[in-house]
């Protein structure tokens, strides 16, 4: 039982786990401030509420074309590693 034991792998696997878990609780406290900041019930917020959503609405995807382009296929490339990753044989 212990000698098939790869110490590397359980390392990594718990390195993925701890930095998910710790994303996800960061992402959230984040949200939460925002929105408690955004919500507050001052009269100037409500003018900041509006010229955030105004801004977030002109926002152009035209602009970011090259950008999302650029992103699809560095994200096509990752799953095509990771698919001959497998099917070579490097991962059991």
């Amino acid at each position: 039982m212990w000698k098939d034991l790869d110490l590397f792998a359980c390392y990594r696997w718990l390195l993925a786990i701890v930095c998910t878990i710790y994303t996800i609780v960061r992402l959230a406290q984040t949200a939460y401030g925002w929105i408690v900041y955004f919500w507050s019930p001052a009269p100037r917020m409500g003018v900041l509420r509006r010229y955030a959503l105004v801004q977030m609405l002109r926002i152009r995807v035209r602009r970011f074309t090259l950008d999302l382009v650029q992103i699809a296929g560095l994200t096509a490339a990752l799953f095509a590693l990771l698919w001959l990753h497998r099917r070579l044989g490097y991962v059991s």
